[in-house]
C-alpha cells in the first residue's frame, strides 16, 4: 500500500498501540508495517491536475479555433448540415465516448482519473448535441430552460448509471443553471421569483441538493456520490448566503444602493449562525467537510462586515494594520493546532521497525 510520509506516521502510531496493547501480534504488526511504502510525491494529485489542464488547453484550443474567421468559414462548408443531422452525430459520438469511458473503467479499474476525463468529453459532445437539437424545427419555440432540463436529466441518468462523479457533478451544476433559467421564465424576466431574488432561491436549491445527498447511504451502489452531492449543495447553499448578506433580497441595484449595510444585518446573522450550526455539526460527527465550510464561510462573512462597516470610516493604516494581526492570530492558532496534530503523529516519521 502507497502512502505519504504523513499518513505513515499516523498508520505506524497507531500499529504501535496496538500491538503495546496486544490488540495484534508482533507478527501481525510487521506484516502491516511492511505493506507500507512511503511515496515521497503526491503522483495522483499531478495525474488530476495534468488531466484538467489537458481539457483546459483543449477548450481553449477549440476556443481559438472559433475565434479564427478563415477557420470558422472553413469549418461552416465542411459542416453545411442542418442542426438535427449534426445533433445526431454529436449524440452518436457522445455515446461512443462514455462506450469507451465504460471499457477504460472494465479494463483498468485503476486508472480513474483518466477514465472519468474520458467520460468529460462525453459529457461536452452531450452538450452540443442538446443545443443543436434546440435548433431545430422539433424544438419550436419553447424556451430554453427545456433544453436545460433535458441536459440535467441525461447526465443524471448517466451519472447514477455508470456511477460517475464527474457526470454527476455536471448534473448537479446544470440543474442549478435550469432552476435560475427556469424561474426566470416564470417570472417573465424579473428580478424576483415567488417575491425571491436569485440568491435566495439558491438557499433552498442547496438545502435540498444537501437534503437529497443523505439518501445515497441507502443505496450502495451510488454512495460514492454522496460527498460530491453534498458538496454542490453546501457550496450553492453558503455561497447564496454570503451573497444575501451583501444584497439582501434585493434584485434592483439602483434600490439596494439607496439602503445602509446596517439594514441587511439580519441576513448576516443568519449567515453566521448556518455556519455555526455547521461548524458545530462537523465537530460533533467528525464531518470535515461541513467543519470546513463553516470555519470557511464564517470567516469570509466576518472580513466581508469588516469591509462593508469600516472601510469608508476608518483611517486605511489602523484599517489595515487590524487587518494584518487578526490574520496574524488566525495564523498563530492554526499553526497551534497543526503542532498538537503533529504532536499526536509522532514528531519525527517513525521508521519501519523489526524488519
Amino acid at each position: 500500500m502507497k502512502v505519504s510520509k504523513k499518513k505513515a506516521q499516523i498508520l505506524n502510531n497507531a500499529i504501535d498501540s496496538w500491538e503495546e496493547k496486544l490488540t495484534i501480534s508482533t507478527e501481525q504488526a510487521n506484516t502491516l508495517r511492511q505493506s507500507m511504502q512511503i511515496v515521497g510525491f503526491d503522483w495522483k494529485l499531478l495525474a488530476v491536475y495534468s488531466f484538467w489542464i489537458a481539457i483546459t488547453c483543449l477548450i481553449i484550443s477549440v476556443g481559438v479555433l472559433l475565434a479564427d474567421d478563415y477557420l470558422l468559414d472553413l469549418l461552416a462548408k465542411i459542416f453545411d448540415a442542418p442542426a438535427g443531422v449534426i445533433s445526431i452525430v454529436t449524440a452518436i459520438i457522445a455515446v461512443g465516448l462514455y462506450a469507451v469511458g465504460v471499457h477504460r473503467r472494465r479494463k483498468y479499474p485503476e486508472k480513474n482519473i483518466s477514465n472519468e476525463a474520458t467520460f468529460f468529453f462525453g459529457v461536452l459532445m452531450t452538450a452540443v448535441s442538446v443545443g443543436f437539437l434546440g435548433a431545430t424545427s422539433l424544438y419550436g419555440d419553447t424556451h430554453d430552460a427545456l433544453l436545460l432540463l433535458l441536459l440535467t436529466s441525461i447526465y443524471a441518468v448517466l451519472g447514477l448509471r455508470l456511477s460517475s462523479i464527474l457526470i454527476w457533478l455536471f448534473a448537479l451544476f446544470t440543474f442549478g443553471v435550469w432552476v435560475l433559467t427556469e424561474t426566470s421564465f416564470l417570472s417573465d424576466w424579473d428580478a424576483y421569483f415567488l417575491g425571491m431574488n436569485h440568491p435566495l432561491r439558491f438557499v433552498f436549491v442547496g438545502a435540498a441538493i444537501t437534503a437529497l445527498s443523505l439518501l445515497f447511504p441507502k443505496y450502495p451502489k451510488h454512495e460514492r456520490l454522496q460527498e460530491p452531492t453534498r458538496f454542490v449543495g453546501l457550496l450553492y447553499l453558503f455561497m447564496s448566503l454570503w451573497l444575501l448578506s451583501i444584497f439582501g433580497n434585493y434584485g434592483d441595484i439602483a434600490a439596494w444602493s439607496q439602503i445602509k449595510q446596517i439594514e441587511l444585518l439580519h441576513w448576516s446573522i443568519l449567515a453566521v449562525i448556518v455556519c455555526l450550526i455547521a461548524i458545530y455539526v462537523g465537530i460533533k460527527f467528525n464531518d470535515t467537510l461541513s467543519r470546513s465550510f463553516g470555519i470557511t464561510f464564517l470567516l469570509i462573512n466576518f472580513y466581508t462586515r469588516y469591509f462593508e462597516y469600516f472601510w469608508e470610516s476608518s483611517h486605511k493604516a489602523i484599517f489595515f494594520a487590524v487587518l494584518a494581526l487578526s490574520f496574524w492570530a488566525i495564523g498563530s492558532k492554526a499553526e497551534k493546532l497543526w503542532q498538537i496534530g503533529e504532536h499526536s503523529a509522532g514528531n519525527e516519521p517513525t521508521p519501519m521497525k523489526h524488519q
